[in-house]
């Protein structure tokens, strides 16, 4: 029927004009027949009536985890790394205390033993001056020497009395003493050890390579727990307070891991103008650089509408009734369903175009 009364309408302007033989009146009524062929039947279009809810606003939560206890390992000392009991691959999971690493100690425990043997041959040749000016502490030190070995870290000096404290110390018992010590700690950090049981996610170094204090060895990471890093607008940070708790999951939507709020900065980061939260994350199959994200809810208010998909522009806006046309309004989208989506921008009441894939903004509506 709207067809038939266009075709109709069309041949009657044109007849008008060539009767007339006016350009003025065939111009004038070649637009009348766009207008007309602009208009359409509202009947032909499906509208959708807009309810709104007052929803409470929530603070967008996003960011990579990493793990809360980690340790970069970097030798102390130099020397060419020796086979150990496990290999030092990444995933190889440790106890605590076990050994990580072993360099070649070889010739600073040769150092060690011989400054040992140096120190205990002093002891002895002082035996007879004790036994002569401090024949009190005789049975003590006596006692002392006997545990005294190249093989066995120096056990510290016996207690004496104050004479006697200072003759060994005349004679650089207690220098030696500190020395061996020294020798001693150093020897120690050829052998690096697991300070909490976890896991090494990376390692760097073969055995027979020869690494110094600079060379990063890998990294050690208890996978038990974590830390997603995420920021936030300074306006928000009055809702994000340590100790809430939310839930944050994966990209996928498919995990949900429980979190809470560990920390946040007193202070915006220049560079960005954003402040930073850290929340403590944990949960199973857990992974450091995973991508999680949730949101916290706040006090703040805001009036959304529930729309179909179908009724979102590819510009993000959405055709609703104005003035008696069909105009385009913009919306701002706050969630996601599978066929529906959540927005902000339009008002209780308004009627906007279920489906926009054929209709478009300026048409007039009779």
């Amino acid at each position: 029927m709207n067809k038939v009364l266009l075709s109709a309408l069309s041949l009657l302007l044109l007849s008008i004009a060539a009767s007339c033989g006016d350009d003025d009146t065939k111009k004038a009524a070649e637009s009348q027949i766009e207008a007309a062929a602009e208009e359409i039947d509202s009947g032909q279009i499906r509208f959708v009536t807009v309810k709104t809810e007052s929803v409470a606003e929530s603070v967008p939560i996003s960011g990579r985890i990493r793990a809360d206890n980690r340790v970069e390992l970097f030798p102390e000392v130099s020397g060419k790394i020796t086979t150990g009991d496990k290999p030092f691959r990444e995933g190889i999971s440790y106890q605590k205390g076990d050994i990580i690493l072993k360099l070649d100690d070889s010739e600073a425990r040769l150092q060690v033993q011989s400054s040992r043997s140096k120190f205990k041959s002093l002891v002895s040749a002082l035996m007879a001056d004790i036994k002569l000016d401090h024949p009190e502490t005789l049975p003590l030190y006596e006692a002392w020497f006997q545990t005294l070995s190249a093989d066995k870290s120096v056990p510290p000096v016996p207690g004496l009395d104050e004479n006697a404290r200072r003759f060994l110390e005349s004679k650089g018992v207690y220098e030696l003493y500190y020395s061996i010590k020294s020798t001693e700690d150093r020897l120690d950090k050829f052998t690096i050890r697991a300070p909490f049981s976890g896991i090494l996610s990376a390692a760097k170094a073969e055995p027979g390579q020869v690494v110094g204090p600079q060379f990063h060895l890998g990294t050690l990471i208890d996978p038990s727990l974590f830390i997603l890093n995420a920021s936030i607008d300074p306006d928000d940070a009055e809702w994000v307070l340590p100790g809430q708790s939310l839930e944050v999951r994966n990209r996928d939507q498919n995990n949900l891991y429980s979190a809470a709020v560990a920390r946040v900065n007193p202070a915006v980061d220049p560079a960005s103008q954003q402040v930073f939260v850290y929340m403590e994350v944990s949960g199973e199959n857990l992974r450091e650089g995973m991508y999680l994200e949730g949101e916290i809810k706040s006090d703040r208010k805001m009036e959304l509408a529930r729309i179909p998909k179908s009724a979102l522009l590819r510009t993000g806006d959405v055709l609703a009734k104005r003035d008696g046309s069909l105009a385009e309004v913009p919306v701002e989208i706050i969630d996601l369903e599978r066929a529906h989506l959540w927005v902000r921008g339009l008002q209780n009441g308004d009627e906007i175009v279920e489906d926009v894939s054929e209709p478009a903004g300026g048409q007039i509506i009779n």
